[in-house]
């Protein structure tokens, strides 16, 4: 059984041979234009400025250069990009010319969702303001960012061929939410209602990528029929999710990312003992997949040596 068998039948709810491997069986790209992917600085495809920091491995939107300070006229202020402007043939050919169609699983993560991409326009406190003091210009941006995304969702499919939609959108940080239940279900709910919708009417699966702690969205998640989620940050209580969601979700992740596998100290032992102690808790009877995409170097190494090394007879 290949690996991309394997995987899709975790997706599927049926028993996988062995415990997928994320860091091996899934060819992932980031969205092209929706963030700066250089080593300097740079803008996006909405003019936001972006600045790569070695320590994190990864961009963050440069402080001071916000578009906006409030909603206001954000019509007049901000241009939605044309994605009809873009040779996505000659694009898709270059990004998938190394995809392992045969063994792998295709697997895009579809940057800055509607809260995210309001938090780099603005800036994180006035995003969190705009929702008490332009909650209507707040709904309007919400619907215009919906709707490019699933334009660029019928792109994807179409040019690239995509098994997996990763939508991501972080909603909290370790211990809350950014925002209260309510504000999640009148501005943030009904655009991922939407793009899951167009998600499977495009044939592809649909995983819920939030960092930090979500756990209250999580049932409202599976009732609007999500198929995945990740990174399932441990925070959440993953246990507690597997044992009320493991049937009805894959459940990607789960590692206890922040005090193992990136504590500087962890010895090799210790980092194998967390992977197996993951797969205990959230790997049994299926539906779970390995992967931590924040993992990287040495680390990164021992966690896929101990996948596959203790997934390998896990359902045998």
């Amino acid at each position: 059984m290949t690996g991309r068998e394997n995987m899709l039948r975790a997706y599927r709810h049926q028993q996988p041979e062995y415990v997928p491997n994320g860091f091996r069986d899934l060819d992932i790209m980031d969205s092209f234009g929706e963030r700066y992917f250089g080593t300097g600085t740079g803008d996006d495809w909405f003019g936001v400025n972006w600045t790569y920091t070695p320590e994190l491995h990864s961009q963050t939107e440069t402080p001071g250069q916000e578009l906006l300070e409030d909603l206001e006229n954000w019509q007049e202020k901000i241009k939605l990009p044309d994605l009809d402007s873009y040779d996505w043939e000659q694009i898709a050919r270059e990004a998938t010319a190394h995809w392992d169609r045969e063994n792998r699983v295709s697997l895009c993560m579809l940057l800055n969702g509607p809260f995210e991409r309001m938090m780099s326009l603005m800036g994180f406190e006035n995003a969190l303001c705009a929702f008490y003091e332009t909650p209507e210009e707040v709904e309007e941006l919400f619907a215009a960012i919906t709707e490019h995304k699933c334009r660029y969702i019928r792109i994807l499919k179409k040019y690239f061929k995509l098994d997996i939609i990763a939508f991501h959108d972080d909603w909290g940080n370790n211990q809350n939410m950014f925002f209260s239940m309510e504000m999640w279900r009148t501005f943030v709910k009904p655009c991922i209602r939407k793009v899951i919708e167009v998600t499977h009417q495009e044939g592809m699966i649909f995983e819920m990528h939030s960092c930090g702690y979500i756990r209250p969205t999580i049932p409202e998640l599976v009732e609007l029929g999500i198929d995945g989620i990740q990174p399932l940050q441990y925070c959440n209580g993953v246990a507690e999710i597997k044992k009320e969601f493991g049937d009805k979700i894959l459940l990607s992740g789960g590692f206890q990312t922040q005090e193992i596998l990136e504590w500087p100290g962890a010895s090799e032992e210790e980092i194998r003992s967390e992977v197996r102690r993951t797969l205990d808790s959230l790997a049994k009877g299926g539906g779970y997949c390995a992967l931590a995409p924040i993992i990287d170097g040495p680390v990164r190494a021992v966690v896929m040596d101990e996948v596959d090394r203790y997934g390998k007879n896990f359902y045998k």
